[in-house]
């Protein structure tokens, strides 16, 4: 998915890139990298899809393996 459609899907969703980082104890930087794909870490990215209720899947094809149950 394009990191663009990503940003949008987070606002419509009435979240924000900030409000995502401040919740992990992250830095806006690395919720920025997640999206456009700069960078790997689940837990931003399961956050992100929770909150755009996307799979991961659908927003980065290929880069997260399912795990298994």
């Amino acid at each position: 998915m394009h990191p663009a459609d990503i940003q949008a899907a987070i606002k419509k969703a009435g979240h924000s890139q900030a409000a995502i980082a401040a919740e992990l104890q992250v830095s806006r930087m690395a919720v920025s990298h997640i999206i456009h794909g700069r960078g790997k870490s689940r837990r931003i990215a399961s956050r992100i899809a929770q909150v755009v209720a996307i799979p991961l899947s659908d927003l980065w094809p290929g880069k997260y393996q399912e795990r298994l149950q």
